[in-house]
């Protein structure tokens, strides 16, 4: 007998002692749009959880406007490149340390098997590599651009930029991958500080805004992973603090600028998700029902010789 239960599975009436007279595959109108089904196998998006990955994106836009500002306070005289490579030098000691102690959070298997010893020793050694390779680099540095206008390497400079905000791994932040998987972005990042580097005079300003570039770009992703695999809360708080230190930054370049950036994050890290999320529930409509084509189950494959008719990846899948 058919139920009227609008949740009730799917199916068609094969046999009614009550309507004998029917065919086999009858259908009845009383019910049978009343078994459909609207946006069933939709995934719904929570405003939530839109807005914390769009928090993210945001404050790699934030990390961007920190290190050209600092390259345009290092170019103006505002700041004084030793005093500068002092407090990066500090903070690159910091973030050493920490993970000499307890690692990234991206592969805690690993950590075990070195040791506090082993990653202490692993450390130091990026430490030295970091600062000296870049000690030996800066005389390169300082005369890699030295035929190129200012206006064509600010521009290419800044293109690469937006390429590295566009095509950065925010996944790995999110804790959604194990491994930082943006090689393009972080290549485009490394040409765009060079870029920026190389139209400095000082060899003192110029390893200062690269190792400023090389803490911003490649090691802060693992201590923002670190803080978002410690806390959520803790994460969306650093996040506020770059937000407050990149319009600082950017206010004493241009007033109207730092605005804008507000403006900006306004739009990416509240006004987008909310928009994604009313598109994702307005826009989609799948609908389901009775005459939908009945797929067979995998575990009817399990431990059964391939029939005709029976596609090899489904009984494949089925006894993988």
């Amino acid at each position: 007998m058919p139920r009227d239960d609008a949740r009730a599975r799917d199916y068609r009436v094969l046999y009614d002692r009550d309507a004998r007279a029917l065919r086999d595959n009858h259908t009845d109108p009383r019910t049978f749009l009343a078994r459909m089904r609207l946006n069933k196998s939709v995934k719904t998006r929570s405003f939530a959880t839109s807005a914390r990955a769009a928090w993210t994106i945001s404050q790699q836009c934030a990390v961007v406007v920190i290190h050209s500002g600092a390259h345009g306070a290092i170019a103006d005289g505002a700041v004084r490149a030793r005093t500068l490579v002092r407090w990066e030098t500090r903070a690159l000691g910091v973030g050493l340390a920490a993970w000499a102690l307890g690692g990234d959070g991206s592969s805690a298997e690993g950590s075990v098997k070195l040791g506090r010893a082993g990653r202490a020793w692993r450390s130091i050694r990026l430490g030295a590599l970091t600062l000296g390779g870049l000690v030996a680099l800066t005389p390169l540095c300082q005369t890699m651009t030295a035929a190129v206008s200012d206006d064509t390497a600010a521009t290419c400079a800044t293109l690469a930029l937006a390429l590295y905000a566009i095509t950065y791994d925010y996944a790995f932040v999110n804790l959604e991958t194990k491994q930082l998987a943006s090689s393009f972005s972080l290549g485009a990042s490394m040409f765009a500080s060079l870029l920026m580097a190389s139209r400095l005079d000082d060899p003192a300003s110029v390893f200062a805004d690269v190792l400023l570039a090389l803490e911003c770009y490649v090691l802060s992703p693992y201590v923002w992973r670190a803080i978002r695999a410690f806390s959520t809360t803790l994460h969306l708080v650093v996040v506020f603090a770059l937000h407050i230190i990149a319009f600082t930054v950017a206010r004493a370049r241009d007033e109207t600028l730092a605005w804008a950036y507000v403006v900006g994050v306004f739009l990416l890290a509240v006004v987008a998700p909310a928009s994604l999320v009313r598109l994702a529930a307005s826009g989609k409509r799948q609908i389901a029902g009775p005459w939908d084509e009945a797929l067979p189950k995998l575990y009817l494959f399990k431990d059964t010789v391939r029939a005709a008719g029976v596609p090899r990846y489904r009984h494949w899948a089925a006894n993988k």
